[in-house]
């Protein structure tokens, strides 16, 4: 039997670091383009990696000269001129190329508290980052049907794996230890709307077996699949659950989502018009290509999981102290009657992350940015 060749830009990430290790768990033999460096999770030993900046294209087209995949999935495409860049470079060396948009890019405002299939209407007009997911999907049908390109649309909710809680707020990937170490040190959660808004919320371990069944499948040829598990919850129920796993009851501090979006300006877009907006997503078309696909793993499980990742591996990136002390800035500013300050959390902070919870507590922007300079 011929062997089944797959192609992953990236490969480290949260989402396509689970979809390589599912790939070589049903046989694939997996190429991963790369820069060769990841300070959360590494490779297996049995995955070809081509060591480059993916933008460098004269060298990729070197490397890909005279090869064929089975599948290419690309899942660096944010913009139109990222898929145009990705097409080109890919339309010659698969059969079937797979693009990561997001079940984000439904108009979440108009189906709110109802059940989105893959037919719902596409653009929230809430988020620059679903207007431009939907754009790339647009411009890769009318490139797909110029130059002959077999293409299949995958579009997650929200998933988690070793470097993710799913919170609907959260410091960048391998920071997530902050979440934790503000449960363990009773500092307050900040919740939005009473934590009420829904998400179906998947494990990338049950993801990856969702997409990988999507390889070389002729159900998912010139498709679209959202790929999320049964269970949903609300976004106080994870951290409820991340206490129970912790032995930690979490203290909480609520505001209004706008109050919210109004504090973190950098996430304005991602809260009004993504989280605090519930999202219940119809997974029966992907069953249907996908038979063996299903929530395998639980919440509480999969939490479990990142906790004891974060744990056995130091805590991965360490803490976000600036995200640390603007979330203690705002618990201040609701009503939070606990005393919060700095704390060395781990007992390894340096002057630099002192110095940087203090500008971000008292929103000092330019300052913070002139120390983060000063010690980079």
């Amino acid at each position: 039997m011929q062997d089944k060749r797959l192609l992953v830009v990236g490969g480290t990430g949260v989402i396509s670091f689970a979809v390589v290790n599912e790939a070589l768990k049903q046989g694939w033999k997996v190429t991963c383009i790369n820069r060769g460096i990841s300070h959360t999770q590494t490779l297996s030993p049995d995955v070809e990696q081509i060591i480059s900046d993916y933008r460098n294209e004269t060298l990729i087209r070197e490397k890909l000269k005279g090869r064929i995949f089975d599948a290419v999935l690309d899942v660096l495409c944010y913009t139109e001129k990222d898929i145009e860049y990705s097409v080109s470079l890919f339309k010659d060396h698969c059969k079937q190329y797979l693009f990561f948009s997001s079940a984000e890019a439904y108009n979440k405002p108009k189906y709110a508290d109802v059940i989105y299939n893959e037919d719902a209407d596409l653009v929230n007009p809430l988020w620059s980052y679903s207007i431009n997911k939907a754009k790339c999907e647009e411009r890769l049908k009318e490139l797909a049907e110029k130059v002959n390109l077999t293409y299949t649309i995958i579009r997650p909710a929200i998933t988690y794996g070793n470097t993710r809680i799913p919170y609907g707020v959260m410091p960048g990937y391998g920071f997530h230890g902050t979440i934790i170490q503000r449960i363990l040190n009773e500092k307050p959660i900040i919740l939005w709307d009473e934590g009420k808004a829904i998400a179906q919320i998947t494990r990338v371990e049950d993801f990856a077996v969702g997409l990988v069944g999507l390889l070389g499948n002729s159900k998912a040829y010139n498709q679209a699949f959202h790929i999320c598990g049964d269970e949903a919850y609300t976004w106080k129920d994870v951290i409820d659950v991340l206490g129970q796993i912790l032995g930690k009851q979490p203290k909480y501090v609520n505001l209004s989502s706008s109050d919210l979006a109004r504090e973190m300006p950098n996430y304005k877009e991602q809260i009004l018009g993504g989280r605090a907006i519930s999202q219940h997503l119809d997974n029966s078309k992907l069953k249907k290509a996908v038979p063996e696909f299903k929530t395998n793993i639980s919440l509480y499980e999969g939490v479990k999981k990142t906790v004891d990742y974060y744990r056995s591996n130091n805590y991965l990136l360490g803490i976000d102290f600036a995200f640390d002390a603007q979330w203690d800035r705002i618990a201040k500013k609701y009503g939070c009657s606990l005393p919060l300050k700095f704390i060395d959390y781990l007992g390894s902070s340096s002057l630099k992350e002192q110095l940087i919870y203090f500008c971000s507590y008292h929103q000092m922007t330019f300052i913070l940015k002139v120390v983060r300079k000063l010690f980079k």
